[in-house]
């Protein structure tokens, strides 16, 4: 008994603890949330004289902007999921279907999925919270596209991993997203992150999204520059992610990896 229990032991610690991407998960969440909520509280210790009302409003907006990121990822990238799952993937790519028009429909269900899905949130926040996302204006049409974009280019990323090295980078699907929470500055300014925090979240366009929308909903005013910088990073960003994708597609063609492909 003691030996069978042993066994399926080790066979479990294989699992969990023999790729790096579930290794990631296993250690990363505790942390990410230590991080967060630190961050977060500083930020209310320190800005207390806010009214609630524009406090709640302020995070309401952040949730709302947050899942429109998480969600345009998480839409393409299970998506593409279903075709490896389901054996799909040799279906497709026999017939005269092109890398570029697979990457189209992606982006496209993305749109559809997280529209959907936020418009009851949004309707549901303004009932009980008394909550207008619409204050925005026109930059909340700029936040969304520019949020969704980065979703893209976070699931090309992960889809092109998990097509290439297999099932084990699945778990970046999910957690991807929340290492780079810390460093985006959803609930909290950029200034209350360490110094070393700040110079690696600059690198993302995350972090100028949500940087501005406070700037709009605090003070009313709109730094341009900001607005600049989030088009140039998430043009840049998506671009080398379709690029990364499909030559991913072109690879595991190469190494006949696509039959071997699903549950």
């Amino acid at each position: 008994m003691f030996g069978r229990i042993l066994a399926l032991i080790i066979r479990y610690k294989t699992i969990s603890f023999g790729s790096f991407p579930r290794l990631l998960s296993i250690f990363y969440w505790p942390s990410v949330q230590i991080l967060f909520w630190g961050f977060f509280s500083n930020f209310l210790i320190e800005n207390n004289t806010t009214p609630f009302i524009g406090v709640l409003s302020i995070i309401l907006s952040a949730v709302v902007l947050w899942d429109v990121l998480f969600r345009g990822q998480l839409g393409l990238t299970m998506s593409f999921l279903e075709e490896i799952w389901s054996r799909n993937l040799t279906n497709l790519f026999i017939t005269p279907l092109r890398e570029y028009e697979l990457v189209f429909s992606l982006i496209i269900i993305s749109m559809l999925r997280t529209l959907i899905g936020l418009t009851p949130a949004i309707f549901l926040a303004n009932y009980f919270f008394d909550f207008h996302l619409f204050e925005l204006g026109f930059y909340l049409i700029f936040f969304f596209f520019n949020l969704i974009a980065i979703g893209w280019s976070i699931g090309f990323v992960v889809s092109g991993l998990v097509l290439r090295y297999g099932h084990s980078f699945e778990e970046l699907a999910w957690a991807i997203i929340f290492i780079l929470l810390p460093f985006s500055c959803v609930y909290y300014p950029l200034d209350s992150l360490p110094f070393m925090m700040q110079k690696i979240a600059q690198v993302f366009p995350p972090v100028y999204v949500f940087e501005s929308m406070r700037k709009i909903l605090i003070d009313n005013q709109v730094e341009f520059q900001q607005l600049y910088r989030i088009i140039i990073l998430n043009f840049t960003y998506l671009l080398l992610s379709i690029l990364f994708f499909i030559k991913m597609i072109s690879s595991s063609r190469k190494k006949g990896l696509l039959i071997n492909q699903g549950e």
